[in-house]
């Protein structure tokens, strides 16, 4: 949906957030193996009914997650030209670096929202995941549904909006453990 509203913009627009999107994408996938690694380690301690080795594997899994996300944006800021020369048609320059650095900011916040679907999943959580993910999918995708196509910062907009989804993805991820909303995997039935 933000594609389809990056590019109602215009091929500058459509452009530049294809470029910034397909860095989404890259780092998506290299935060993806602190998921997997939470995944597979808190699955362990869970199943071994060991919940307080748990939550030490999840927030470390939280903590690295985030200093990756923190660099990542430091990469992204500091590698915008090369993203540039790489991705970006000198068309869609004047339009991208906006929308570029607001995404770089988001990273660590991605990070974490990656990081605890990683630990909901090792934790078998998958109905508070899913209703957590429709929530802010629901969210964001109805903001961009009101995004201007024709004023010169919509697709700034269309990345803050998105950082807005990953928030609320976050937020919703680290509630559910810490303090453990709901029927929290990670709170025992005593608590």
């Amino acid at each position: 949906i933000a594609t389809r509203a990056a590019t109602k913009m215009g091929a500058e627009s459509g452009a530049a957030h294809q470029a910034i999107r397909q860095f989404w994408t890259f780092s998506a996938l290299l935060l993806d193996a602190f998921a997997v690694t939470g995944q597979s380690l808190v699955g362990y301690f869970i199943g071994a009914d060991n919940r307080e080795q748990a939550l030490r594997v999840a927030r470390y899994v939280c903590g690295w997650s985030v200093g990756t996300g923190v660099l990542l944006a430091l990469f992204m800021i500091l590698g915008k030209p090369l993203v540039i020369s790489l991705l970006v048609p000198t068309s869609a320059v004047v339009v991208f670096a906006g929308p570029w650095y607001i995404a770089s900011l988001f990273q660590p916040i991605n990070a974490l929202s990656f990081a605890t679907d990683g630990i909901h999943w090792g934790t078998g959580d998958f109905r508070y995941l899913r209703n957590a993910v429709i929530v802010a999918s629901l969210s964001g995708s109805a903001a961009l549904f009101f995004v201007p196509t024709h004023h010169p910062n919509s697709l700034a907009l269309v990345w803050w909006i998105t950082g807005g989804w990953i928030c609320i993805r976050a937020v919703l991820g680290i509630i559910r453990i810490w303090p453990g909303i709901g029927k929290s995997p990670f709170v025992t039935q005593s608590q």
